[in-house]
């Protein structure tokens, strides 16, 4: 950059910031530009610097930049080298407005940079040094030798490369870890939430609802398994967007996380969940604190279950009704409450389940006519999502201080029960309509459910000695 620009950069910004260096910008009708003389000067004109238009442009572009840099706290807290030149990395945002490195996967950063500490007596020049390939770079200056970040006495200044001009560019100083999860203080006192993991079979419409609703709560460990691909046709219901459309919908899911928190730990497993991958079935739940199941079939649904109970693990089962004209959920405690098996004792195979893909929609195909797949709105399952979510939060609390802690005495039934609306043909169609009624079964609430252990479950009873007494032995 020539010195002269240099100049009249640093003349202009003194002047934007109010202060007075002793310059005094005139226009010469004679030579048609402007020029600045030292107030010193001004008789010999010793020391003068004419601006032309151009020179203008470029430097009031310096002093009104409308775009902004963001980055984290860790890139500068420990900067203290003035010989190192750290390279970092940031993804565009609307055209150049903004530049950040936050909550993107570092393959989107695809625009390079420079960060530079320079000591407090560092000369304007040294802005100029960096990587050549460089359209972002930032300088670190602590005033009054402090050494501490943040504070008042840390200057972050920032520059972006535009029209081969470098543009001074405020800078967005992000303590992600401090503030993330600053608006749930008051509700979730401890950090107890984000040190236990969930496991989560299935990351479909239910499940990344799910997932994505408990990383903003401040879960931040979770073990995900889903065999299936996201495709065009679930991004109406689906967490992730169209761009996310062909990948497994483990990975896109573990990228939403890192997006919230980049601080997760998400484990994927690409595997589809039966009785050949049953060791690895186990191997997350054994890990879990808390295991979440919204798959789409009883077959994978029982296997958890078994598994669960096992091992003594809590399991949270989500499931909706065909085109999710309401749902349920079921929740297990091993050896206190019933478990899934129990649940399927109860009810047979129910007729009226959601049909969510082609392949479910094949197993149940009738002889005179083929089934549709009718999996719902999303709307429609936002309220079985946001059931299972709480749940799952009062147990990662347990044991906590927190003014949740009442809604223990409300969630104290194994089984809930939720109506999107009064469907034709099923056993829900004739209910009354909600209007203002009070008593009684209506659409749009919940319904907590008491079921009770069965003693002849082969899973959590004792189906030897039932087996004995109904033969009479």
């Amino acid at each position: 950059m020539r010195t002269e620009e240099k100049n009249i950069r640093q003349i202009l910004e003194n002047m934007a910031k109010g202060k007075d260096s002793g310059e005094k910008l005139t226009y010469d009708r004679d030579t048609k530009s402007i020029r600045t003389n030292s107030s010193h000067h001004e008789e010999n004109n010793a020391g003068t610097i004419n601006l032309t238009a151009e020179d203008f442009r470029f430097a009031a572009k310096g002093v009104d930049s409308s775009g902004h840099i963001v980055i984290t706290e860790d890139v500068i807290k420990n900067l203290t080298d003035p010989a190192e030149i750290k390279p970092v990395h940031f993804m565009c945002w609307d055209k150049g407005d903004v530049y950040t490195m936050i909550g993107v996967d570092k393959s989107q950063c695809n625009i390079h940079g420079t960060v530079r500490f320079l000591k407090e007596e560092s000369q304007e020049s040294e802005f100029d040094i960096g990587n050549a390939d460089d359209r972002v770079r930032l300088f670190v200056r602590h005033r009054n030798n402090r050494k501490s970040f943040p504070g008042k006495s840390t200057e972050v200044r920032g520059y972006v490369l535009e029209n081969e001009n470098w543009i001074e560019t405020p800078v967005e100083v992000v303590p992600i870890e401090d503030e993330i999860f600053s608006r749930n203080i008051g509700l979730i006192e401890t950090k107890a939430i984000s040190s236990k993991n969930v496991a989560l079979f299935a990351a479909g419409s239910v499940g990344s609802e799910i997932c994505s609703a408990l990383a903003k709560a401040g879960v931040d460990d979770f073990s995900i398994m889903d065999y299936d691909r996201l495709k065009v046709c679930n991004i109406s219901r689906h967490s992730a967007g169209l761009p996310h459309v062909g990948r497994f919908k483990t990975k896109a899911m573990a990228q939403m996380v890192r997006e919230i928190s980049p601080y997760s730990r998400v484990t994927t497993s690409e595997k589809k969940i039966c009785k050949e991958n049953i060791q690895e079935v186990r191997q997350i739940i054994n890990k879990a604190d808390i295991v979440i199941c919204t798959t789409d079939n009883r077959k994978s649904r029982l296997i958890i279950n078994r598994e669960c109970v096992s091992a003594g693990k809590t399991c949270i089962y989500a499931g909706l009704f065909r085109r999710a004209h309401g749902g349920q959920v079921f929740r297990v405690y091993p050896q206190i409450s019933p478990c899934y098996q129990c649940f399927c004792m109860l009810f047979p195979e129910q007729k009226d389940q959601r049909v969510s893909n082609p392949e479910q929609a094949r197993r149940l195909t009738y002889s005179d006519r083929p089934v549709a797949v009718e999996p719902g709105l999303a709307n429609d399952i936002s309220p079985i999502s946001n059931m299972v979510t709480k749940l799952a939060i009062q147990e990662l609390l347990k044991g906590t201080v927190t003014t949740l802690r009442s809604l223990d005495d409300d969630l104290v039934a194994p089984w809930y029960l939720w109506l999107n609306c009064r469907m034709e043909g099923t056993q829900y169609g004739d209910l009354e309509p909600l209007e203002f009624n009070l008593g009684g079964i209506h659409i749009l609430r919940w319904y907590g459910i008491d079921a009770k252990c069965q003693p002849g479950c082969p899973v959590c009873g004792d189906f030897e000695a039932h087996l004995a007494k109904c033969a009479g032995v």
